[in-house]
């Protein structure tokens, strides 16, 4: 008996020499956990947090816009958008004029555009920003100080693109040779560029501009001689217009006036006969600060070989006694009812030959 407990004892004590980790088993809550432990879960395990980022809204831009950096003309231009493009609203201003929509080629995938040239079922689902945006121009500024046409060229004798309202900030990207014109950011023209009169444009320096010939290219210094040069009548486009696939119920431009909102809005285009797109489609619904009626100014400039026919209808049947609208007339003012949708139609009359009508045309809201 003796013997078998002292061959226990030598067995133990082999074990106890020669034994593996295998074999020990830690206490649960021993010290050696706490430095044996396994790590954290990783954060990216952890469920994601909820965040308040407002759903977009879908929109379609009812003219070519510019999309800029901010909410304002005075921010840098990211790129154009064409006329029924579909876009998609995460929210707007505090005035409720701009939106934010997303954009790829924008800082973090955004950018903004004039909320009256944006089309949403419902404006007022749109949310509002919470955060006030500061304007950082892209460039020297100026603040027209009148009604100004915006022309494709250094003179009057050049196409006029549209017409700035007072107060309009601008952003100047260059000037003729004799500082008399500015050429500006505008993204109704095919470049995206107009020339305004610097009579009528309030700017602290234009010193730094570049000085541009008349077809928008920088002027080497050498061959800048301060005289003015004489204005160059541009070559009118002899061929049919463009067919846009506007209509009275898909028109080219479709505005609603407001008194925070759009109070103007200029449109250029061109109808052609017997060939080429005949006619353009425009809508807008004028507001009234009170009463149930309210008066719309509108002027219409034209150019090329033909005569345009203006038709005026009210909820899609035409009126009959509003007056008339030719080629020329300038702030023509018209009563009509508020809140109701207006279009006009505008065609090419037919004549010997291909006619040709370049024209813009000019609505604003009287407050």
């Amino acid at each position: 008996m003796k013997s078998i407990l002292i061959l226990l004892a030598d067995l133990a004590l082999l074990v106890t020499a020669c034994g593996t980790t295998t074999l020990q088993a830690t206490p649960t809550g021993s010290p050696t956990q706490s430095s044996t432990s396994t790590a954290a879960p990783s954060d990216t395990l952890l469920p994601p947090t909820p965040t308040d980022t407002p759903i977009p809204i879908a929109g379609k831009t009812r003219t070519q816009i510019n999309v800029r950096g901010g909410p304002g003309a005075s921010f840098a231009s990211l790129g154009l958008l064409g006329s029924g493009q579909n876009v998609q609203v995460v929210e707007s201003d505090a005035a409720g004029t701009w939106y934010m929509i997303l954009f790829p080629a924008g800082p973090s995938g955004h950018g903004w555009v004039a909320a009256a040239y944006v089309q949403v079922d419902n404006p007022a689902d749109v949310p509002t920003a919470q955060q006030t945006i500061t304007a950082t121009p892209s460039g020297p500024t100026g603040q027209v100080m009148q009604k100004l046409n915006v022309r494709s060229g250094p003179g009057t004798t050049y196409d006029t693109l549209g017409m700035l309202v007072p107060k309009t900030i601008v952003v100047l990207t260059g000037k003729n040779d004799t500082a008399t014109w500015l050429q500006i950011e505008y993204a109704a023209a095919a470049g995206g560029h107009g020339w305004v009169t610097a009579a009528y444009v309030q700017v602290q320096d234009i010193a730094s501009l570049p000085v541009l010939d008349a077809y928008g290219k920088p002027v080497p210094v050498g061959a800048q001689t301060g005289t003015p040069a004489p204005e160059m009548t541009p070559t009118p486009t002899v061929g049919p217009a463009p067919e846009d696939g506007d209509s009275a119920a898909s028109p080219a431009i479709r505005v609603t006036f407001s008194p925070s909102g759009a109070g103007q809005f200029s449109y250029s285009g061109q109808a052609s006969a017997p060939q080429g797109d005949s006619q353009d489609w425009i809508e807008f619904t004028p507001y009234a600060a009170d009463g149930p009626s309210t008066r719309v100014t509108v002027s219409l400039i034209c150019s090329g070989n033909g005569t345009l026919r203006v038709e005026l209808l009210q909820s899609g049947l035409p009126l009959t006694s509003w007056g008339s609208l030719q080629c020329g007339d300038v702030d023509r003012s018209i009563a009509l009812t508020a809140g109701t949708t207006y279009q006009f139609h505008l065609s090419a009359a037919p004549g010997s030959g291909l006619r040709l009508v370049t024209y813009t045309l000019t609505v604003r809201n009287e407050p």
